[in-house]
């Protein structure tokens, strides 16, 4: 029996709005399966696996197209119908994200402009983006903002002339090799309505509608990088990112203790927990704070690079990194904010799951500053409809 006509077996009157949200971190996949009941959305099913210890992300790349690929056959299988949606969220580590800009001069300056110009110069950037990265698939793309003669606009409802139109897009690209792993994914499951977004973006784009914050700096500390989006009036201004985080800190204990990864990360959350023999505790604090000013340093030069950036009133953080306090406690001290905002205060929130999900979901079981991401994949799939 051809995949397709296996998945149309499953393709019925829909009965239930089930989807899935799958996020791809650095180091581990996370899965829900979760249904929407009126105005609330229950999570039915809640999965994560680690990946294995390779240097060869090709291969690992492998390792996420085939547990993806048997996750939803069992999920299939389980709920007897195929998902309504399937949306996979990916890090970082397998694709890059940029904000470009393409400016072009108008024939006719004083003639209205259109919606239409301002797709044609989003698509001429679009081409422009797929020239100057040869070696890479473009995945996604999003126009940001639009600018005509230096001014943002925020529709085309009135008569707007000028000079020039300037367009500014958010670009997910990846790598042809990782891409082919994907497509070929896309391929078999091909009838499962699947998605693929890159992380940092759904973050940025979701994460401030969700808290209801026109202004935000987010930070996501992951296991393998540190991610920053700048959002101002609703609009993603900047994203950043530098190769720093849980991971790092293990190495340091691995290192500190000469013992092996598995164990030093577990040595880690027995230290995060408080739950560390005092014999280690000392020696384990020494090595995180060692890490702590490595991670400090690459924070403060990256967001001091970006001279137009200024710090807003609200900063957001989560991510798996996040558990270590010594980080928080830099964090909450704000002394890295001076010479990048003008406010006498600014209010770090560290997010945790189940602290936000009132906006989103009345019955849930998410929880934790590493499961934020599956909120703003779930809000992304809802706005895809």
């Amino acid at each position: 029996m051809a995949l397709g006509d296996f998945f149309g077996k499953f393709m019925h009157k829909k009965t239930q709005d089930i989807r899935v949200a799958i996020d791809i971190g650095s180091m581990s996949i996370k899965t829900i399966l979760f249904e929407k009941k009126g105005e609330n959305l229950i999570i039915i099913k809640k999965m994560a696996t680690q990946f294995p210890l390779r240097e060869d992300t090709i291969s690992i790349v492998k390792f996420i197209n085939t547990y993806i690929r048997e996750e939803l056959f069992r999920i299939i299988k389980d709920i007897h119908k195929v998902p309504d949606k399937v949306i996979i969220g990916i890090a970082g580590d397998f694709l890059e994200n940029k904000i470009t800009s393409i400016k072009v001069e108008r024939a006719h300056r004083n003639k209205k402009v259109l919606e239409e110009e301002i797709a044609e110069v989003f698509k001429k950037g679009v081409e422009e983006v797929n020239i100057k990265n040869p070696g890479a698939v473009l995945v996604d793309s999003f126009p940001m903002r639009v600018l005509i003669d230096g001014y943002e606009i925020e529709d085309v409802y009135k008569d707007i002339t000028g000079d020039t139109v300037e367009i500014f897009i958010f670009s997910s690209l990846m790598r042809k090799e990782y891409w082919d792993q994907f497509k070929f994914l896309k391929r078999i499951l091909g009838g499962i309505p699947l998605k693929f977004v890159s992380n940092q973006f759904v973050n940025a784009f979701s994460l401030p509608k969700i808290l209801n914050m026109d202004d935000a700096l987010l930070m996501d500390i992951g296991a393998k990088a540190t991610e920053i989006s700048y959002v101002s009036n609703s609009k993603i201004r900047s994203i950043h990112r530098f190769l720093f985080g849980g991971y790092n800190f293990t190495k340091t204990i691995s290192e500190s203790l000469s013992v092996g990864y598995v164990e030093a990360d577990n040595i880690k959350r027995q230290y995060e927990d408080r739950i560390l023999p005092v014999s280690l505790v000392s020696k384990i604090k020494e090595a995180i704070l060692r890490g702590v000013v490595e991670w400090e340093r690459e924070f403060i030069e990256i967001l001091s690079s970006d001279y137009n950036f200024v710090v807003p009133a609200n900063v957001f953080v989560f991510g798996g990194g996040l558990y270590l306090k010594e980080i928080q406690d830099f964090l909450k001290r704000g002394e890295w904010a001076v010479g990048l905002s003008w406010r006498d205060k600014i209010n770090i929130s560290f997010l945790s799951a189940e602290k936000i999900t009132h906006n989103v979901i009345d019955v849930t079981k998410l929880s934790g500053f590493n499961e934020v991401s599956f909120l703003s994949l779930i809000y992304y799939s809802y706005l895809l409809d």
